[in-house]
C-alpha cells in the first residue's frame, strides 16, 4: 500500500469509483481509493440504478447526459461489459393540467442542452406503457434515454479504468482516523498503516458522518430508509416483444421498472424514517432493512390503481 499520495477517496460506493475515475480523466493519476469493506458493499448494490436524462435545470441534464454517454461507452467495452438497458424509454406521469406545464418548461429547458423530451397525452403514456390505465391521467413526460444499469458492475468498470490510469484501490482497508497538518495536508490512518496526501474526498455515503467525526465535522446528511420490491414474472412484459419504459408517477408517489420479466416496484414514501441517527453497526455490509409495509399501504394501493398487473 502506498503510503504517500496526492488524493485519498474514502468509499468504494458509486460516489467513491466515479470520483476516482473522474479525477484519473482530469490527469490526477497518483490517486487511491480505501474501502473498509468490499467494493458496493454499502447501498450502491441494492440500488435501483435508474438513469435518467430528466433534470430540474440544465446543469443536472448536462451532467445526466455526462453520465449517459459514459455508461454507454462502459457498456461498450468488450473487455469488461457492463449491464446497462438504455432507451428503454420512461414515463413521469401527470393527472393535472400544472404538471403538464411544468413538463412543458422541463422540456424546452432541455432542448437547450441538445435533450429531446416529448410531452404525451394519456392515449400515447398508454400505448407506450401498456400495463398502466389512464383512469386519473391527462398524460406526461417522455425520455427516450432513460434506462436502468448494473450498479455492482459499474462500479467495479470505473474502478478499473482507474487502475488503468494509475489510480489504487485498497479493499478490506478501514479508515481508524484523519490528522491534518498544518499545512492542510493530510494523514489518512488505516488498520494496514498510513497514507499522506493533499486531499481527502468523503464518499462514504451513509457512513459519511463517521468520517466527518475523524475531521471534527458534521455534515447536514440523514440516511433514510427506501423500499421497493421485484414481481414474480408478468406474464403480459414477457409476451410484450420489448422492454417496458420506466415509470414515475407523482401521483401515487412510486416508480417502476423493468426487471427480467417482472417489474420492480419503489416508493416514494412521504413520512420517511430515518435510519442510522443512533450510530451504525460496523459489521452492517451487504445488509438490508426489515421489511415495513405499513408505511407503503396507501401508495401501494394507487399503484395497484395505475398498474392493474400488479394485482
Amino acid at each position: 500500500m502506498k503510503t504517500q499520495t496526492r488524493v485519498v477517496v474514502i468509499g468504494g460506493g458509486i460516489a467513491g469509483c466515479s470520483t476516482l475515475y473522474h479525477l484519473t480523466q482530469e490527469g490526477m493519476t497518483d490517486v487511491v481509493l480505501v474501502e473498509r469493506n468490499e467494493l458496493t458493499s454499502g447501498t450502491t448494490w441494492h440500488s435501483a440504478a435508474q438513469v435518467t436524462n430528466f433534470g430540474m435545470n440544465q446543469t443536472m441534464v448536462g451532467l445526466k447526459t455526462h453520465s449517459i454517454n459514459l455508461y454507454k461507452d462502459l457498456a461498450a467495452d468488450f473487455e469488461y461489459p457492463v449491464n446497462y438497458n438504455h432507451g428503454d424509454g420512461g414515463i413521469r406521469l401527470a393527472n393535472t393540467e400544472e404538471q403538464m406545464e411544468g413538463y412543458r418548461h422541463f422540456a424546452s429547458m432541455a432542448r437547450g442542452m441538445d435533450v429531446e423530451f416529448e410531452v404525451i397525452d394519456a392515449a400515447e403514456c398508454a400505448r407506450r406503457h401498456p400495463l398502466i390505465s389512464t383512469d386519473n391521467l391527462i398524460g406526461g413526460l417522455w425520455d427516450g434515454n432513460d434506462g436502468d444499469i448494473d450498479p455492482a458492475q459499474l462500479c467495479q468498470a470505473l474502478a478499473r479504468r482507474a487502475r488503468k490510469a494509475g489510480a489504487e484501490v485498497y479493499r478490506n482497508t478501514p479508515v481508524t482516523g484523519l490528522t491534518q497538518h498544518k499545512d492542510d495536508s493530510w494523514t489518512v490512518h488505516t488498520e494496514h498503516g498510513d497514507i499522506d496526501c493533499e486531499t481527502v474526498v468523503n464518499a462514504c455515503g451513509y457512513r459519511v458522518n463517521e468520517v466527518g467525526a475523524m475531521m471534527g465535522v458534521h455534515h447536514p446528511v440523514m440516511s433514510m430508509e427506501h423500499q421497493y420490491f421485484v414481481t414474480e414474472d408478468i406474464p403480459a412484459i414477457a409476451e410484450a416483444g420489448h422492454r417496458m419504459p420506466l415509470l414515475r408517477c407523482p401521483i401515487s408517489d412510486y416508480y417502476c421498472r423493468q426487471d427480467k420479466n417482472g417489474l420492480l416496484v419503489g416508493f416514494y414514501e412521504q413520512d420517511c424514517k430515518t435510519w442510522g441517527m443512533d450510530g451504525i453497526d460496523p459489521h452492517f455490509v451487504n445488509a438490508l432493512c426489515p421489511d415495513d409495509l405499513d408505511r407503503v399501504t396507501d401508495v401501494l394501493e394507487g399503484a395497484f390503481a395505475r398498474m392493474p398487473a400488479l394485482t
